[in-house]
């Protein structure tokens, strides 16, 4: 894998994220990490290369490093069902719509193991826009940290997720959250 390091007068600039990964059994997680903050996370691949390539796809240079391996292995352990503060450990700095920002700090507030519906969260902000929030959760740069897995539909089923439902599923289970025939049981 290349990566790029910028050089300005004989000094190197550092500006790119630095790119850490974890793996548990046959799930590679990935962090990227900017100014000791991570800045972008992905839902576990299947193999160390593709979650190089799904966390990096969108900078034009970065390094790969072991440095953060244990902000990815809190991804990893977040995952299997536990508890994690990531409080003072990310940054919204990819998140350029304030509406998203918003959302996604709402979201970020959703207790480990407790679920809110898109309406919820849609009138926690002061919005009527309820598939507008669905949009921006859509979005999310730091799955499992911004915990979107933790919002549901209205008639508490579980809802989209673009790591696929059942993958939202298993993260909730492994939260504690019962579901029953696709409905989350309160």
């Amino acid at each position: 894998m290349t990566y790029f390091i910028y050089i300005y007068g004989g000094i190197q600039i550092s500006n790119e994220p630095i790119i850490s990964t974890y793996n548990k059994g046959n799930l590679h997680f990935a962090v990227a990490v900017k100014d000791k903050k991570i800045i972008k996370t992905i839902l576990p691949k299947s193999s160390k290369k593709k979650a190089i390539n799904d966390i990096s796809d969108e900078y034009l240079s970065f390094k790969i490093s072991n440095k953060y391996q244990n902000f990815a292995e809190d991804v990893c352990n977040a995952y299997f069902g536990n508890s994690i503060s990531f409080k003072d450990k990310f940054d919204y700095s990819s998140v350029n719509n304030e509406f998203q920002k918003e959302v996604l700090q709402e979201v970020a507030e959703i207790p480990y193991g407790e679920t809110k519906t898109y309406k919820q969260i849609a009138e926690a902000i002061d919005s009527k826009a309820y598939r507008a929030v669905g949009t921006a959760i859509g979005k999310n740069p730091l799955p499992i940290i911004i915990p979107c897995h933790r919002v549901i539909k209205s008639d508490l089923s579980i809802g989209g997720f673009f790591g696929g439902t059942e993958m939202k599923k298993e993260i909730l289970e492994n939260e504690g959250v019962c579901i029953v025939n696709g409905k989350i049981q309160r």
